[in-house]
């Protein structure tokens, strides 16, 4: 990332939005997560990196498979969003579970140190090529490395709430929000050179992995409304920045000028969308 501010304001952001992020984006990430468990066999006593974990979603979801004579490590940036994880690994009696403060792209991890890396919906606020990088690292030798990632084009209902949000959003943007811009732009360029199966395949056989496989998958998502729907989209870093530098009178307004569009979604069985997913297993 250009800005070394960048990732701070990142983590600011994350830590300013995690209660919102465990309630409303956790429970529909959730089955997406069982889905990651389904591609890769976690055995008692391996040690396994789950990096970009923020409220310890894939981390607590792989520690009753590694047992307590394995042992769990959650990297991310965000406090916030380790404190939140470590509290649930306390009441589940986890004691396999560590979470620690640290850079994708510079994990502070010894090389060949565990035997598989979990990433979820994490890459694309990096350097891919640096984390990749460090993920091949500190695999050991045979190792598997597991990622989800969102598809390339933005979901429909996404779609609408940023075309609404244009008309809105602030020309003269702070420091911090133009720093959020710069990531979600950095997300952006991701999801268009990288979110596709060869790509992803191109990237990781150059950083040294052997065995790749990369394709897309789709996720039908349910949430109770429209209002839930908001609560979920607002749970990520650029639509959390842009609606916080919104004044009362302009947030106000785009929230109402975007239930038209978003009630389309609506069913008899709740808000429905799909969700297109890259998913990556790549062995070192």
């Amino acid at each position: 990332m250009d800005d070394p501010l960048i990732k701070p304001t990142l983590a600011g952001i994350y830590d300013a939005l995690a209660p919102a992020y465990e309630r409303a984006a956790v429970p529909v990430f959730r089955p997406m997560a069982r889905r990651m468990m389904q591609l890769i066999d976690l055995r008692p006593g391996w040690h396994v990196l789950d990096a970009g974990t923020g409220t310890g979603l894939i981390a607590l979801l792989g520690a009753p498979r590694v047992g307590q004579g394995g042992q769990i490590i959650g990297i991310d940036q965000s406090e916030k969003m380790l404190e939140i994880a470590r509290r649930k690994a306390a009441q589940f009696g986890f004691t396999q579970c560590d979470f620690r403060t640290g850079d994708l792209e510079a994990l502070n991890l010894s090389d060949a140190q565990v035997n598989a890396a979990l990433s979820q919906f994490a890459l694309h606020h990096t350097d891919p090529a640096k984390s990749l990088r460090e993920l091949y690292r500190v695999l050991l030798p045979g190792g598997t490395l597991v990622i989800q990632e969102w598809a390339e084009t933005p979901t429909l209902p996404h779609k609408a709430i940023f075309d609404i949000l244009s008309k809105y959003r602030s020309v003269e943007a702070s420091r911090g929000l133009a720093l959020a811009r710069a990531q979600g732009e950095r997300a952006e360029h991701f999801r268009a050179n990288l979110a596709k199966p060869e790509p992803m395949m191109q990237l990781a056989k150059a950083v040294g992995f052997a065995a790749v496989e990369a394709r897309m998958e789709a996720h039908a998502v349910r949430v109770a409304n429209t209002e839930a729907f908001i609560d979920f989209a607002s749970a990520a870093p650029l639509l959390y920045a842009e609606m916080s530098a919104l004044s009362d009178g302009d947030r106000a307004a785009f929230l109402r000028d975007v239930l038209a569009p978003l009630h389309l979604f609506e069913t008899a069985h709740g808000f429905e969308w799909t969700s297109n997913v890259l998913v990556l297993v790549a062995v070192k």
